[in-house]
């Protein structure tokens, strides 16, 4: 009897505070996530920002390069070649002077001087590379710089050949109140780019490009290869909603690597051409983990109520289980013949049943009783 008793008790104990358990840890979990879309948007938003501030910075620097003496005297050459000498030596120049923008932390990979039909006159990275390389009908940024008498400053993110995918700033040269020629620079979107501006945040990030008709992931701060490798084929598929990659703000959820994401995607700041956007990532897994530690108590508890429930239940079933084996065996006595013999327990709660049990033998054996009240 005591196991069957110690047993539904421990079953108790176990299901309400496995019910009391997943409530909590429910609501802690609740309560976390609601925050998270919110955070989301205030990452967006912050992005954008930083996005925006470093780009300006970008183009301002650029600016200053086109029109600075030494780029000037690039125009002045007499010769072609003497231009493209001159060219190459400044581009170079060039590529060092942007090392020092601010999160940049390197020279530019791409600095190009183009004359003014937007053909490359020299590049930093060779002296003859890609010389003569219409760059004006090849890209819409340079197009778009060398449009009117005077131009503007463009910035865009393009793909350069094996350099990958970057982001550019295009700003013409002006002299004698025409273009002369220009520069375009460029600095490679490397896959520490997005983990950069993911601490810098505290969020994930990534940025994703048009390629056609498909998108790929350029840079990812979250996970390894196998991550970036599941959001290019979540980013083409049906789900992903195409422009909206690029083009939309719209909120999505999303697995990579073992846990779910909430993401928000977002246009990348600054790009003429729209072919580039950025996806910003806040893992719900992660989250959502705290919620175990303020369920952990509910589970300590149920520990403690365990260990109370076994050692109350033993104390109970030894506190009865030993006058009721006493009771049994003197009533099998008086069952085998001795009507005279009484059963002598004392006991709290079951002496007045002893005293009864007495009474009764006496009267139905007729034999006095001469028993204790039990008690």
């Amino acid at each position: 009897m005591r196991w069957k008793i110690l047993a539904g008790n421990v079953v108790t104990v176990v299901l309400i505070s496995l019910i009391a358990w997943f409530l909590v840890k429910g609501r802690a979990s609740e309560a976390l996530l609601q925050d998270v879309a919110p955070s989301v948007m205030r990452s967006v938003a912050l992005l954008e920002a930083v996005r925006a501030q470093d780009g300006d910075l970008f183009v301002e620097a650029v600016e200053a390069a086109a029109r600075s003496a030494e780029v000037g005297t690039v125009y002045t050459g007499d010769s072609e070649s003497a231009q493209r000498e001159a060219a190459f030596a400044v581009s170079q120049g060039v590529s060092r002077q942007l090392a020092t923008l601010p999160r940049r932390n390197r020279p530019a990979e791409l600095v190009v001087l183009l004359n003014a039909e937007g053909r490359v006159l020299a590049r930093n990275a060779e002296r003859n590379l890609d010389a003569g390389r219409d760059l004006r009908t090849e890209f819409a940024a340079v197009r778009q710089a060398f449009d009117g008498a005077t131009g503007h400053s463009v910035r865009d993110f393009i793909r350069y050949g094996d350099q990958g995918w970057m982001e550019i700033a295009v700003v013409p040269v002006i002299a004698e109140g025409r273009i002369r020629g220009g520069v375009l620079a460029g600095f490679a979107v490397a896959d520490s780019a997005a983990r950069n501006d993911g601490e810098r945040i505290s969020v994930g990030v990534g940025y994703i490009f048009r390629e056609g008709s498909r998108y790929t992931v350029q840079s990812l701060s979250v996970g390894s290869q196998r991550e970036k490798e599941e959001l290019v084929t979540w980013a083409n598929s049906p789900a992903a909603g195409g422009e909206q990659l690029i083009r939309g703000r719209s909120e999505v959820r999303l697995r990579l690597g073992g846990q779910d994401y909430l993401a928000r995607m977002m246009p990348m700041p600054g790009a003429f051409t729209q072919q580039a956007g950025a996806i910003v990532l806040r893992s719900l897994t992660e989250a959502q983990a705290p919620a175990g530690n303020v369920a952990f108590p509910v589970l300590a508890t149920m520990l403690l109520g365990l260990a109370m429930a076994i050692g109350y239940n033993l104390f109970v079933a030894q506190y009865f289980e030993k006058p009721i084996e006493q009771i049994e065996e003197g009533l099998l006595t008086i069952v085998n013949g001795n009507t005279q013999h009484r059963i002598n327990v004392e006991h709290a709660e079951l002496g007045g049943i002893v005293y009864r049990i007495n009474q009764l033998v006496a009267s139905l054996t007729g034999e006095g009783d001469e028993s204790s009240d039990g008690g």
